[in-house]
């Protein structure tokens, strides 16, 4: 699975009106699935340039790449298209707006926070930000686009096309998201750092 996939996936479930099991990865709607249900493909993936970057103290090769990721609505009714379509425009205003529940440390069963061990502040403090459902504390917040390494500038829905496949026994309706972005992948080279060398001044 892609990680633009799994990063999508991750995003939608719990806030769809499907179980969880109805989204996953895949490119096209199988017979035996039973809709409605949701797919998520990496459409399109074009590597971009390279640079050579230093987090805490460690050497990296970070890539940018561009992408395009496809979430494919599979219904049979026009009502249950409508209210997937709605979730989804939601549930990605909200990751855009930083919503409190698109933070990686935002635990969904129990509405705690991983960092502090405790109820999300979104849902306790009387913030101006949280009153907006947004975390209080940037410190404690990780966006959806912080943690998949997406620059947010690059992120927009390139278009929602309608797209029914009719089948001689039962139609099936489909709707696309295209979405366009951005995103990094960091692999490590190791090797020591330069910048504090030591010199025996005894040897001068």
């Amino acid at each position: 699975m892609h990680v633009l996939e799994k990063a999508f996936i991750d995003l939608l479930r719990n806030y769809l009106p499907v179980d969880n099991s109805k989204i996953f990865a895949g490119s096209r709607f199988i017979p035996n699935d039973l809709t409605p249900c949701v797919t998520v493909q990496t459409a399109d993936e074009s590597f971009q340039r390279r640079q050579y970057v230093e987090i805490d103290n460690i050497q990296y090769s970070r890539k940018l790449y561009n992408a395009s990721v496809w979430i494919n609505v599979w219904c049979n009714t026009e009502e249950e298209r409508q209210s997937l379509i709605d979730a989804i425009y939601l549930r990605i205003n909200q990751a855009e707006e930083n919503h409190y529940t698109t933070c990686s440390n935002f635990e969904f069963d129990s509405n705690h926070c991983s960092v502090t061990d405790e109820c999300c502040e979104a849902l306790t403090s009387q913030n101006s930000r949280a009153n907006k459902s947004k975390c209080p504390n940037l410190i404690n917040y990780h966006s959806f686009f912080e943690i998949n390494n997406i620059p947010k500038p690059s992120f927009h829905i390139n278009s929602v096309t309608d797209l029914d496949e009719l089948d001689p026994s039962e139609p099936i309706l489909r709707t696309i998201f295209r979405l366009e972005m951005d995103y990094y992948s960091f692999y490590r080279i190791g090797g020591r750092l330069f910048d504090s060398i030591k010199i025996d001044e005894g040897l001068l």
